[in-house]
């Protein structure tokens, strides 16, 4: 295949230095076209064979403790980034023992000062006043709470264990180590007693209160009672007002901020990231425009060993049970669940669905499953408790030489951290794909 631009987009996402307009465009191009897939898959590993030719002990560095499918071709890359993330870890750690930075800087996408300076991964944040003119930023507290920033926003950091929103967007997801933290405005105190919550403040001050999972107690700032907010419940305040009203529970405001707190760094195309609230179940989230993204069991411990459909990088190709690749017990992982859920809609209600997107996680993605059996299987482990899942059904991948139209696609990246999906899916029918990341 002779394509120039193709080939400059492959290059630059090897080495990581495309734009997000190059990387778009690669993903559609991948999407559309066979066999622009069949020559990226062979970069792929043609990129990966020269790093194990020229890497010294490369299979120590980048172990993901996998028992390897024995019929699939192998595509080991990445070394010299995973060596980096691990130094990159080992500094913030250190900073983060600096009583004067009492946060620093996680991730960013596309995060700017008013001044025009862009927030980079890494940096201390200090005590003091702070803008974030546009873009996303997450903050990593030294007590372990992490706290994503939406702009246009304006907030002050006072210690590792309260900061101040004057206005904008935050997300935080607060661990037992930081129980107690709060997030102050204008109107309110939000005080956490073991969660993850939204606090959004607009211009004119009111402040929005959405709890997604535990509980916080809100104080408005005059001499009004607390109240207790749990899980699924939202409540808004104002300056003036001494009341703290209940409000509909509802997360929109905060779906671009949250899923960098759950842990996924950015989402192109049709892609919905969905806080699961009370009486959560898959079932009932219907849409035919968007891939549902649910966030299921954070930080969790197998003890069972699982099947996996899809481990290296390349396109997802239906396999035997026993040829599968085998996840051993042990590994500490953050689980996934994406999702279409055709329904009949419109002047053509039986129309067949077509949906597709680009999802990238801050963690490597260890596995990804979608076969029926393994699915039912995984729920059983990584499924969020108490919930009944629906009947799962495998995505349907192409067969090799059909070049009908009308298949699913699922592409694990060169980077281990991307999937790009195509779904294509019946009313009354779903596709559902599960996602093991390595745990934060």
């Amino acid at each position: 295949m002779n394509d120039d631009e193709l080939q400059c987009w492959i290059d630059k996402s090897l080495s990581e230095t495309a734009t997000e307009e190059e990387a778009r465009a690669l993903e559609q191009r991948l999407l559309c076209d066979a066999g622009a897939r069949a020559h990226y898959l062979n970069e792929v590993y043609l990129h990966s064979s020269l790093r194990r030719r020229f890497s010294v002990d490369v299979e120590q560095v980048l172990s993901l403790d996998i028992v390897p499918n024995k019929n699939r071709r192998r595509f080991v890359i990445g070394f010299a980034v995973a060596a980096s993330l691990a130094l990159v870890a080992g500094i913030l750690s250190t900073l983060k023992s600096d009583s004067k930075s009492p946060a620093s800087i996680a991730q960013v996408v596309g995060a700017y000062r008013s001044d025009g300076s862009a927030y980079v991964a890494g940096e201390l944040v200090t005590v003091g006043n702070h803008s974030l003119d546009r873009g996303l930023m997450r903050l990593d507290f030294s007590n372990g709470a992490r706290v994503t920033i939406e702009g246009p926003a304006e907030f002050e950091i006072s210690s590792e264990k309260r900061m101040m929103l004057h206005r904008g967007v935050v997300t935080a997801t607060i661990p037992e180590s930081a129980i107690g933290f709060v997030v102050d405005t204008a109107a309110a105190q939000v005080l956490d007693l073991g969660t993850s919550f939204g606090v959004a403040v607009s211009e004119d001050g009111s402040t929005d209160v959405c709890v997604f999972d535990g509980e916080v107690e809100v104080t408005n700032q005059t001499d009004a009672a607390p109240r207790v907010v749990r899980e699924g419940q939202a409540v808004r305040t104002s300056g003036p007002s001494k009341a703290i009203d209940s409000v509909a529970y509802e997360t929109a405001r905060f779906e671009n901020a949250w899923p960098m707190n759950s842990g996924v760094l950015q989402t192109t195309g049709s892609m919905r990231f969905v806080s699961p609230g009370p009486d959560f179940h898959p079932g009932n989230y219907e849409d035919n425009e968007h891939i549902i993204v649910f966030p299921e069991r954070r930080d969790f411990v197998s003890e069972k060993e699982l099947r996996l459909d899809l481990v290296d990088p390349g396109e997802f190709v239906i396999s035997h049970y026993d040829d599968k690749a085998v996840l051993p017990t042990g590994r500490r992982l953050t689980s996934y669940l994406l999702q279409l859920n055709a329904y009949p809609e419109g002047e053509n209600p039986n129309r067949r669905r077509s949906v597709r997107g680009q999802i990238t996680f801050s963690k490597p993605i260890v596995g990804v499953i979608s076969d029926d059996r393994v699915l039912i299987e995984s729920e059983a482990i990584f499924g969020i408790p108490n919930v009944t899942y629906p009947s799962s059904r495998m995505i349907e991948p192409r067969p090799e030489g059909d070049k009908r139209p009308g298949f699913d696609t699922l592409i694990l990246v060169a980077d281990r951290r991307t999937l790009i999906i195509e779904l294509q899916e019946n009313p009354g029918h779903l596709d559902q794909v599960r996602v093991l990341v390595e745990a934060e």
